[in-house]
């Protein structure tokens, strides 16, 4: 299946809650007043010290001197987050690139302080692109559902002083079997798991990518390759035969 660009333990080790100097400098840089993080245990708001729901830093894998930054932050509006992205360059916390989302929300998703990770697996794209993950967790597990979510992953290029999404995907999907989970019962599941992997061909100058859906029950993996089609990469195949 080509090269695997996987994270499952790695996209953890060196990410790290973003020091004072990085948010101070950031919450200026995207024009934000109580850009801070909330006092040690309390809820993000003005009177608790800062907004910031979630933030976190990790080095650029080939660079140390250069940090990829993930923010949450409530600005206020319901049901959402503000999701904001930087690569900063050190010691001055120099702000190369950048960019502002949104993360909704609804009556099954929240986003949280422990909601965002960064993965820097080898998402090698193009000779002179190297690609980042941000991985998003928001799913409120609830006794009477009867399946769920979780580990929602977009890949980011940098491309000039703008970061760009390149491909969203959910790798994470389980489903239920019948039973009373809301009376303690121990009811099985079945899980399938997503994999990327950076194939050697390309599209429109970007790497082939392959996801692969690993099912906890044995069944053969389902596997498709997406391509690049100048922007994004087209997921209609792999939604076709995933299901989704």
């Amino acid at each position: 299946f080509g090269q695997f660009a996987l994270a499952q333990s790695q996209f953890e080790e060196d990410a790290s809650r973003c020091s004072d100097g990085v948010v101070e400098h950031l919450g200026k840089h995207f024009g934000l007043t109580d850009f801070a993080y909330p006092a040690q245990g309390m809820y993000p708001g003005i009177q608790n010290g800062g907004l910031l729901v979630a933030g976190i830093c990790k080095p650029w894998p080939t660079k140390k001197s250069r940090i990829i930054a993930a923010f949450a932050y409530d600005g206020g509006t319901e049901y959402e987050k503000q999701l904001l992205l930087a690569v900063i360059e050190g010691p001055n916390n120099r702000v190369i690139a950048s960019y502002k989302g949104m993360i909704p929300e609804d009556a099954t998703t929240e986003v949280s302080s422990f909601s965002l990770r960064l993965d820097t697996a080898r998402y090698t794209l193009a000779q002179n692109t190297r690609a980042f993950a941000l991985r998003l967790n928001t799913f409120r597990e609830r006794c009477v559902y009867d399946g769920g979510f979780g580990d929602e992953l977009t890949l980011f290029i940098v491309d000039g002083q703008t970061i760009r999404p390149v491909l969203t995907e959910t790798m994470s999907h389980w489903r239920y079997f019948s039973g009373n989970r809301c009376g303690g019962e121990d009811v099985p599941r079945t899980d399938a798991n997503i994999l990327i992997s950076v194939e050697p061909t390309t599209s429109n100058g970007f790497a082939d990518l392959r996801l692969t859906a690993i099912r906890s029950d044995k069944k053969k993996p389902l596997s498709t390759i997406v391509k690049y089609n100048g922007v994004r990469y087209d997921l209609t195949p792999w939604s076709a035969a995933f299901g989704t």
